[in-house]
Formats: structure tokens, sequence, C-alpha cells
């Protein structure tokens, strides 16, 4: 295992680099989807005080990512698109459907509290080609976020109100809808939530890694959550413990703890048309205080089991790394937009090489 990768990451390396004089062939193509956050640098260094994050990535800068490094999509934000007229929203999308990228949108949570709300988003998605979205429903990390029990309670007892109320609005726009297990839900709690909406068009975002930080074994993740994936973020991760828990880390495809070729083979078996779409964060670790009190103020006592915490430190921790988990932080700009192009190079020859995601 550690050749291939070793051959696999020399190989994405080499991918757009020209010798002298030359210039560089495009990457084979991939089936895999390029999630906006994958360019969670430029997003930052792009920002200014009148934009959001995502909005620092401009829908041009976007598409060229997502044809420079060979992906045949892009989830790209709401809040990346121009003025949201219907000529800005038909150019977007001629111009990835140009360049052979298909799309699909992250929404808002807000956008799914009103039928007016999410008639325009709606609206949005189908004028750039998009019939399905990811939203998370909680912006923040659950043990961050919530400082009682009651007040996760509360935040669950809405969503399920809205989104039954809601319903007949899903069935009626048919706008297959991803919701992310976002370091919130357990995945028996968010399956729980889409087996109560009941909707055709209402399934999972499921990412591949958020839940260790909810101390949930992967495999559970995976088996619980594939059935309802209407999108993924698809990632490998890496943790280091400290002495309040651990560190948590995207690293590349490949370098990580999950077992990808065997969880994307599971979502291909349960939902063939769910898309794979890499999620591939370049940032500092994760903090993740499990053996503080605070931490477990928003989970119930199965949760907090004594036995479960040992079988997650027994399965996944006994994989920590030895040195450091990367950081960005200290990094000059240049430095770390270089970091952020091998992640997304590494990570996209692998899904292509190893996960067999290759572009007929």
């Amino acid at each position: 295992m550690t050749d291939r990768r070793s051959f696999l990451t020399s190989l994405a390396l080499g991918i757009g680099a020209a010798r002298p004089g030359t210039q560089a062939a495009p990457p084979r193509r991939t089936t895999m989807y390029l999630a906006y956050t994958s360019f969670a640098v430029r997003m930052l260094q792009g920002r200014d005080i009148l934009r959001s994050t995502a909005e620092a990535l401009s829908p041009d800068t976007f598409r060229q990512l997502c044809a420079r490094f060979g992906a045949s999509g892009g989830q790209i934000d709401h809040s990346q698109l121009p003025l949201q007229t219907p000529s800005a929203l038909e150019a977007v999308r001629a111009s990835f459907v140009q360049d052979g990228i298909e799309l699909e949108m992250s929404i808002p949570s807000r956008s799914l509290e009103s039928p007016e709300a999410y008639a325009q988003v709606v609206a949005v998605a189908r004028a750039i080609g998009a019939t399905r979205a990811r939203v998370a429903l909680l912006s923040g990390r659950r043990y961050e976020h919530f400082e009682t029990a009651a007040a996760w309670a509360a935040f669950t007892e809405k969503w399920r109100t809205t989104l039954l109320r809601m319903r007949p609005h899903f069935d009626r726009h048919r706008l297959d809808i991803g919701i992310e297990n976002h370091k919130d839900w357990l995945a028996p709690e968010l399956a729980a939530l889409l087996r109560a909406i009941d909707s055709p068009h209402v399934g999972a975002c499921v990412d591949f890694g958020n839940n260790l930080a909810l101390l949930e074994d992967p495999d559970e993740t995976i088996d619980v959550l594939a059935p309802f994936a209407v999108t993924t973020h698809l990632k490998d991760m890496a943790v280091r413990p400290t002495t309040d828990g651990f560190e948590l880390s995207e690293v590349p495809l490949g370098r990580g703890l999950l077992p990808l070729e065997r969880y994307t083979a599971a979502i291909r078996r349960a939902r063939p048309d769910a898309r794979l779409c890499l999620e591939m964060i370049t940032r500092d670790p994760l903090q993740v205080p499990y053996r503080t009190d605070r931490f477990w103020v928003p989970f119930d006592t199965a949760a907090r089991a004594a036995a479960r915490v040992r079988q997650f430190e027994t399965r996944v921790l006994s994989q920590a790394w030895a040195q450091p988990l990367p950081r960005i932080t200290g990094l000059a700009a240049a430095a770390q937009l270089e970091a952020e192009d091998e992640n997304v190079r590494v990570s996209v020859a692998y899904a292509r090489d190893v996960l067999k995601l290759e572009s007929p």
C-alpha cells in the first residue's frame, strides 16, 4: 500500500508540470466532481469585508479549476453565483457546458425554511442546469455550537417540523436535496430524520469523514447513510492524539485511514446515481476535545458510553499519524496555494487510478 501511494503521489505531482519549452497536457478526466470547498485557501485569500468566503471564488475561476484538475463536475455554492439574473446564470451554465462540466449546487439552510425561499433557490439551480443540491443544516460543529442538551433537542425538533412542513414543496419542485452529516447529526439520527420526511427528493450528502469528529465509526457512517445518498463529500482523514482528545484533518485521498475503495463501492452499489464529489479542504487540523465534559453536553448517554468511546479509540485512534498533521498557518500565501493544488492533484489521481473513477 505504501509503495502504491508513493507512486500515485509522484504521478499526481507531475500533472500539469511541463518541461521547459513545452505545454502541459491536461489530466485525464475523472467522473468525480469537485466541491468549491476544495479551494478554501483561494477563497480565504480572495475574501474582503464585502464578500462571503465562497463569493471570493468566482464561477469562472471555479470552472477553470475543475477543468484544470480533470473533474467532470463541480459543486458550486449559491453565494458564488453573480447577481442571479437570468442572463448572468445562463452565462454561467453555458461556460460550464462548453467545458463539459456538470453542476450541482450547495444551498443555505435558510432556503429550506419557507416555500418562497425554496422556490428561489430551485429557480437558480434550474438556470445553471443543476438537478441536485447539498445543504448543511448547521454551520458550526455540534460539540462547539450547543451549550445544553436542550439546545440540541430544539435544533433537531425545529428541522424535523420544518422539513415535514416543506415536503409538498420538495415533491413539487423535484430538486434532489442531500442533507450533509456536517459534524452535527450522527448517521442514525440523520437517517431517522430522512425516514420521517419520507420524500424521494430528500436524501443525504454523505460526508465520508465528518462524523469522526463525533466519535462515530466511519463504517457505520457509510453503512447507515449510503442508501440515502444524493451526493457525497468524498475525502480521506488523518488523526493525531492530543491531551484533550485528537486533531482531525482532511488529507489527500489514499494517505489517510479510510478504506475508500470499499466506501465508494458501497455508495455506488446503494445509489448508483449519487455523485462522488471531492472535498479536500486544505487547512489546519480541527480540534476534537472529546476528553472534556463540555464536548459531550449535546449528546445522549448512548453516544458517550465508555464502550463506544473505547471502540473508537481502538479502531480509529490506533491509526493515528506519528508525525504532525499538515498545517497552513505560517506558510506564505504562495506556499498555501501550492499545498492546496498538490492536495487536489494527488486526490484526483487516486480517484481516477485507484478508485477507478476515470471518465470514459
